[in-house]
């Protein structure tokens, strides 16, 4: 039975201060169940607080200890995509192979895992080592000794029948007496006989597993992963030019990738820099190179220089232009970019330590449309994506989108000067020199629905706050309304209800300003009332 972890005396809330001792307990309390699993999906991401500041070989014991633990209570699919990425693109023989045991802990044995545990064989040529994944910190002689392929190969024996497509390649092994010593061949030997004993039939068919995310279609979600949010952040290109990301992006649909030079996996950095290559070869030869970008930043943005950028991204294929570059921010910036996307991605000092695949895809207006993330990406398939954009933003969905923009702007203005009790019929028509008509037909339930529907409009606002122009745009709406409310309809004043619409109006013309006229507007006032603060002081 489940302890909760409340519960624990054992138990430590484990941070970049917490010591190997108390890493180990609370690990060992996940392996033994007394502990939500949740705990051990939550130590994979590479953002974790425990990882700040720790040393590359650091965060391999704690990741590889943990991913071993899924083999005990079980791999949820929320953790499979970690386990994956290792088995895909590890070369520490310690990580891969406890990666190869956290899937053991899975519920269904499947096909499709066949490929990455091939791949990880490949991977620790040259790199294989010995290991103990049953304590956090071995001593020697080991006490349950073992090596990152002799992992794969019992995961493969777990596979049984579900491994058959392989058998060609594994016989072939037993051949290579270079690379696989007599204690892997025999146990080769074992992996063949118990697949081959697996006498069921099975479904071998295989479909693709993908790490590719698409975005939520929900107004609050976009606007949240609207790449104008950062707009403003200064970054400087291969050629040392420095601009604003809202000038660089300049509404085209968007890739953006990460990597630094002093990455040493070639399945990570160096891959996914010639993987822009293609993908920008593949645009040219469609004709749509100059309507997309191809980005890339460094994760290393102190060491990584712009020289060192353009030579890294020219001897992988980049033919930087207008709209393609590598990108770095100013070093203390970094956390900016690194907070909107979300990056998996972790920093001892200026130096990364962990790092995962990651790849962005922008739609003309720079909302992310969609994520691929640990697994490796295909240019083919990027490309297919980015097409569907241009498909989505055919003529016929261009003045779909015209016609809801006129309308989500002609209802808030309509609003804004729509009489909102009848006092405030007399004021419109006065000042629009048409009081002589014959008013309009005044409707009570008119009120209720006027002030719900500035209600909402008010707790729209103060929801996207955060991610728009602040609270000061919500706090003067605000103001209009409480006038419009108290002194304008209770009190039936005139100058007040005008003073309330005008403010919502102003209200609302600021929150919809962009970030970056938005800052030129804030900056202005704040330095305006500096000097007038300054000035009163003097006197």
């Amino acid at each position: 039975m489940m302890i909760n972890y409340r519960y624990s005396k054992e138990y430590v809330r484990l941070t970049n201060v917490s010591t190997d001792k108390e890493i180990a307990s609370t690990i060992n309390l996940l392996r033994k169940g007394n502990l939500p699993r949740s705990l051990l999906v939550d130590l994979l991401s590479e953002r974790h607080l425990i990882y700040q500041g720790k040393s590359n070989y650091e965060v391999n014991r704690i990741r590889g200890y943990v991913m071993a633990s899924f083999s005990e209570v079980g791999l949820p699919d929320s953790a499979l995509n970690y386990i994956l990425d290792e088995l895909q693109n590890g070369r520490n023989a310690y990580m891969v192979g406890a990666a190869a045991r956290g899937l053991r802990g899975a519920k269904y044995t499947k096909t499709q895992y066949v490929s990455f545990l091939i791949q990880s064989i490949y991977n620790l040529k040259y790199h294989d080592d010995s290991f103990d994944l049953t304590v956090f910190k071995p001593e020697w002689p080991l006490e349950n000794p073992s090596s990152g392929r002799l992992e794969i190969f019992r995961t493969l024996q777990w596979l049984k029948g579900y491994a058959k497509g392989v058998l060609p390649e594994l016989r072939s092994y037993l051949n290579n007496t270079k690379d696989f010593a007599p204690d892997l061949q025999e146990e080769i030997r074992k992996t063949i006989n118990i697949i081959e004993a697996d006498e069921r039939e099975l479904n071998l068919s295989c479909c693709e597993i993908e790490s590719k995310k698409s975005i939520g279609t929900s107004r609050f979600w976009k606007s949240i992963h609207n790449i104008r949010n950062i707009g403003n952040l200064k970054v400087q290109n291969e050629n040392g030019k420095t601009q604003t990301l809202e000038d660089i992006v300049n509404k085209k649909p968007t890739v953006i990738a990460f990597f630094y030079t002093r990455c040493m996996n070639p399945n990570k950095c160096t891959l996914t820099i010639n993987k822009m290559g293609w993908l920008q070869k593949k645009l040219i030869q469609n004709g749509l190179d100059d309507k997309v970008n191809l980005l890339a930043f460094t994760y290393d943005p102190e060491y990584d220089t712009p020289t060192k950028m353009r030579v890294f991204g020219e001897n992988r294929g980049m033919v930087f232009g207008s709209n393609v570059h590598v990108l770095r921010t100013r070093p203390k910036q970094f956390d900016i970019l690194s907070d909107f996307f979300q990056l998996g991605v972790n920093h001892v000092a200026s130096t990364v330590n962990q790092h995962r695949l990651e790849l962005f895809l922008l739609d003309h207006n720079g909302k992310i449309k969609i994520t691929y993330t640990r697994l490796q990406w295909k240019a083919e398939s990027v490309f297919k994506d980015i097409e569907k954009l241009f498909k989505k933003n055919s003529p016929i969905k261009w003045i779909n989108n015209l016609k809801n923009s006129i309308l989500q702007t002609l209802f808030p203005v309509l609003l804004i000067f729509f009489p909102k009790c009848p006092v405030c019929w007399g004021v419109y028509l006065s000042a629009f020199g048409i009081s002589s008509l014959q008013s309009i037909p005044y409707s009570p339930w008119l009120i209720p629905f006027i002030f719900i529907v500035i209600l909402i409009n008010l707790f729209i606002m103060y929801r996207k706050s955060k991610i728009r122009n602040g609270l000061i745009p919500f706090w003067i709406s605000l103001t209009g309304g409480v006038l419009i409310l108290i002194p304008g309809y209770l009190l039936s004043n005139e100058v007040i209800s005008i003073l309330g619409v005008f403010l919502i109006l102003i209200g609302s013309l600021l929150n919809s300003l962009s970030f970056k006229h938005w800052s030129k507007i804030s900056s202005l006032f704040s330095s305006s009332f500096h000097d007038l603060k300054k000035a009163m002081s003097k006197n």
